[in-house]
């Protein structure tokens, strides 16, 4: 069956009994929003709206920090990343651990020592 290229997907053509003698489909019948023989295209949809991995610039806004800091310390290889071929991403774990790691305990001050007066001075 011979298939015709429309906006950028491949469909079937319509059947004899829906175009006039001349062998052209009807501008009603392809305005018609009939459904087509061919099926839809859709994009799976992820339960949560969160993408699989993250561009650094996408990680950095999570993290509040700058890209270019992520970006060195990735190429440092000092916090988990990944890389595709060239393209440096993260993923959720990865972004999860970068902020785990980096958390610093609380540092308790001692407590300041009694300040001692000073013996007045008489000359």
């Amino acid at each position: 069956m011979y298939r015709q290229r429309i906006a950028g997907h491949l469909r079937p053509r319509p059947s004899p009994s829906s175009t006039p003698s001349t062998g052209h489909p009807t501008p009603a019948a392809e305005e018609s929003g009939a459904p087509s023989d061919c099926p839809a295209f859709a994009e799976p949809v992820a339960e949560d709206a969160s993408p699989l991995l993250y561009t650094p610039e996408q990680a950095a806004k999570l993290l509040q920090v700058r890209p270019s800091w992520l970006r060195r310390r990735a190429a440092a290889r000092t916090i988990p990343c990944r890389f595709l071929g060239k393209h440096l991403r993260f993923a959720k774990q990865d972004i999860e651990e970068i902020a785990a790691v980096s958390r610093q305990p609380a540092h308790h001050l001692p407590a300041p020592a009694p300040q001692r007066a000073n013996p007045a001075r008489h000359a």
